[in-house]
């Protein structure tokens, strides 16, 4: 341990030792009309320090007093600034007419993204990274991380059962029901436990983005398969105001309205932003006759950030959202097998569903909600040698889901479960503030406390007596506590090459408590994450890298044991391996990035349900792998239309599949599924979109934007019978919108061509029930909205 201090002593005074006498300037860079520019650069005169601005348009940068500052940005006229007795900026740069004619068209710019916990250029970071800005999130339409997905390669965002429950695969990693997502969800810095809490709106966003591969090193646990950063819109210093109404199909209503200011000026700002959603829904359970996806959501976001000193800041940010909606409305073969002489509904389902080869008949209208509450406090202090941050969070989460079991028109079987879950954040991080420094570092420590409860029953009919009675399958709490280490340094060993390392020791404990069956249980786990990368600037816009970093997936207890799985279930181990390149042409007109990986996994963790026992749980392949690659492109055909294509294969395979399940005859052999596809996973995935912005007159313009989004083949069982497998499938997304001084008017329109797919197949063969069921698709829907600004 003291090696460990005086190794970070020395990191500190080598890398304070350059400073005296510096000043920290603070500032908006903006366009004369009034909009952020994001990825400005911002150099100290004479020198190679600098920074670029965030995705709110702000930068930070520490300098000698009396300094010049150089501020330049693609399509705009260069500035110098002069900084006497100035802490804090408002830069307003004008467009460079010269460069904006239609011969020198302007390349992509302002793409930038904070993967690695900072902000800069996502050409630059030795990551495979997307990501969207508030004007791309707008343009796109992304109102939720299954539209974002639609954007990049060898990630599938669905939805299944009831509000909360999702499946996000990344790169061959699926997420399991009852499990945590392969990703870490990280909101405005703050590590998001639940995994329910990726099913919610995103609106009044700054950036949106995914960085893939192990991320355990930055992100803690469970970023086996990489990270997902949502940054919403800061309070700003200037006063301004939105409000958003819209109607859609499904009589679907939307109402939205955002605030933004100081209270005190250069001091105190706030920023508040609110939305309510209302949908009768687009399916139709047809034994009912009523529509089962309904949805209602309302949501409340408020912020408060004070600069008590120019180099103390806090801020506190509260969110809550209450989400109902339909739930268990499954699908069925409604010409499945005959009871009596009388034709029922069940048995085999196409998985590559048509109209009228699959309905929904429960003869229960299933329905679900989620809440939550989510507050935290940041406290930032900027010293000339190292910035000092403290996070704190409380985050709570209630879910309440009913609805049918049996799926068919017959009171046989229900299904009620209450879970929530409460979790305590507190991190403390320490970086470097030198830009000029070859050597670039952070670290810090991290604990986590997570309770869930969680309780399940549901009625069951009584053959002998025609009886129903209730029965509960489970009544348990886990708690899981960790305590972390972790950090990360970049040293630029040549002006063109640089090596990073990283590390995060976890400290796991998990307890839980099973009422039931009177039985408690507890586990500990001690699992050091590295990560190394190195990176080669071969030329200006041409960026190689390769990656190596464990990753790590906590294990845990199920309900209960059944012939399919245990009572616990083991971690989720992984060896990662990337190489990647990033380039631009064309004076950044062309943009190509790819990158090929390949992931070893101990222990791999896959979710069943077993309809037998009544119960969902997790098991683990002995080994397993995944080889893929991806490609994200962007072409600037002209000054008015951009081409994006990306394209991602996942070839994930069951290496030994081992035994799970009972003792004896009730254990499960998966080893004859060697040799096969992981279930749950596109094989590939791909997206083609077209976009365009331009003004129609000097206060008007347009903004445009469709994209076909293609899902590869789906295993949904690891026997990967054809009867079990999805096809290929497209959707078509688009939207329009036109803005005019402070208005703006958009159409817009989601799987235009009415596929039909499914989002789960369960296989009843395999999971002890007569039935094939699967989750649809949302069909067709269409709307429009009108947004004024003042």
């Amino acid at each position: 341990m003291q090696k460990i201090q005086l190794i970070l002593l020395l990191v500190f005074f080598t890398t304070t030792s350059v400073f005296s006498q510096n000043i920290i300037i603070k500032g908006t860079i903006t366009s004369a009309d009034n909009q952020e520019l994001i990825g400005a650069t911002v150099i100290q005169k004479g020198t190679t320090s600098g920074t670029v601005t965030d995705f709110n348009g702000n930068f930070e940068i520490i300098v000698p007093e009396k300094s010049t500052l150089v501020i330049s940005y693609t399509g705009f006229i260069t500035q110098e600034i002069e900084v006497v007795n100035q802490n804090k900026l408002e830069i307003v740069l004008e467009e460079d007419a010269q460069q904006l004619e239609e011969v020198n068209v302007v390349g992509f710019m302002g793409v930038v993204g904070k993967s690695r916990r900072r902000t800069e250029s996502i050409q630059v970071i030795p990551e495979s990274v997307q990501a969207l800005n508030s004007e791309g999130i707008k343009n796109a339409g992304i109102t939720d991380l299954s539209a974002f997905a639609t954007l990049v390669p060898n990630m599938k965002f669905n939805t299944s059962q009831a509000v909360g429950n999702n499946f996000i695969s990344v790169r061959g990693i699926p997420q399991l029901r009852g499990g945590d997502a392969p990703v870490a969800f990280v909101i405005d810095g703050v590590t998001v436990a639940d995994p329910s809490l990726l099913n919610q709106e995103l609106y009044d966003l700054a950036l949106v983005e995914v960085v893939k591969g192990p991320q355990g090193a930055l992100y803690g646990k469970n970023a086996i398969g990489g990270a997902i950063n949502i940054y919403t819109q800061e309070p700003t210093n200037t006063m301004s105001n939105k409000l958003k109404v819209g109607y859609a199909n499904g009589n679907a209503k939307t109402g939205q309205f955002v605030s933004s200011g100081a209270i005190v000026d250069d001091k105190l700002y706030y920023r508040f932003s609110t939305q309510y959603k209302d949908s009768d829904g687009l399916l139709k359970n047809d034994y009912l006759n009523e529509y089962v996806d309904f949805r209602k959501d309302f949501n409340i976001r408020g912020q408060l950030k004070a600069d008590l000193t120019d180099r103390l800041s806090v801020s506190v940010g509260y969110q809550h959202f209450n989400l109902e909606g339909g739930a268990a409305y499954y699908s069925v073969n409604p010409t499945g097998y005959e009871v009596d002489g009388v034709q029922e509904p069940g048995g085999a389902l196409d998985p590559n569903p048509k109209e009228g080869n699959n309905t929904i008949v429960s003869d229960v209208l299933g329905q679900s909600s989620m809440i939550n509450h989510n507050g935290n406090m940041k406290v930032n202090y900027r010293a000339d040698h190292f910035n000092i941050q403290s996070i704190t969070s409380f985050n709570q989460v209630d879910r309440k889901t009913y609805g049918d079991l049996d799926f068919l028109p017959y009171d046989d079987f229900t299904q009620n479960e209450v879970t929530s879950s409460t979790t305590f954040n507190q991190e403390i991080r320490i970086e470097n503030r030198n830009n000029a420094s070859k050597l670039d570092w952070s670290f810090g420590g991290f604990f986590q406390i997570v309770d869930e409860p969680f309780y399940q029953d549901g009625l069951v009919r009584d053959y002998d007596t025609w009886e129903q009675f209730n029965v509960v399958a489970a009544d348990l709490t886990n708690v899981t506590q960790t305590v972390a280490l972790f950090g990360f340094l970049d040293y630029k060993i040549t002006n063109k090459l640089t090596a990073s390392l990283g590390f995060r020791f976890d400290i796991d404990n998990f307890e839980q408590d099973d009422r039931l069956n009177d039985v408690k249980s507890s586990r500990s786990n001690n699992v050091f994450q590295p990560k190394a990368s190195l990176s080669y600037q071969a030329k200006e816009n041409i960026l190689l890298f390769a990656n190596y970093g464990k990753g790590y997936r906590t294990g845990g207890f199920n309900p209960a044991v059944t012939n399919l799985f245990n009572k616990d279930f083991k971690d989720e181990l992984t060896d990662n391996y990337e190489f990647g390149f990033k380039t631009s042409a064309w004076n950044e007109r062309i943009i190509i990035n790819g990158s090929a990986f390949y992931t070893d996994f101990t222990n791999q963790q896959q979710f069943i349900l077993d309809l037998t026992d009544f119960y969902g749980g997790i098991y683990n392949y002995d080994k397993s792998r995944v080889i893929g690659f991806e490609v994200d492109t962007k072409f600037r055909l002209s000054k008015y239309l951009d081409l994006g294509f990306n394209y991602g294969m996942s070839d994930s395979e069951i290496i030994e599949g081992g035994t799970t399940g009972g003792e004896n005859s009730d254990v499960t052999d998966n080893s004859k599924y060697n040799g096969n596809k992981t279930p749950f996973v596109p094989v590939s995935n791909f997206g083609v979109n077209l976009s365009s912005s331009f003004k129609i007159t000097k206060e008007m313009r347009f903004n445009g934007f469709i994209n076909l989004d293609h899902t590869g083949k789906t295993y949904w069982h690891e026997s990967n019978l054809e009867e079990h497998t999805s096809d290929a499938y497209n959707l078509l997304n688009a939207r329009f919108s036109v803005s005019y001084k402070m208005f703006e008017f958009e159409v817009w329109g989601n799987n235009i061509m009415n596929q039909q797919y499914y989002q789960e197949f369960s296989p009843g063969q395999f999971v002890g029930s007569p039935d094939d069921v699967a989750w649809r698709g949302q069909p067709r829907s269409f709307g429009t909205a009108m947004t004024v600004r003042f």
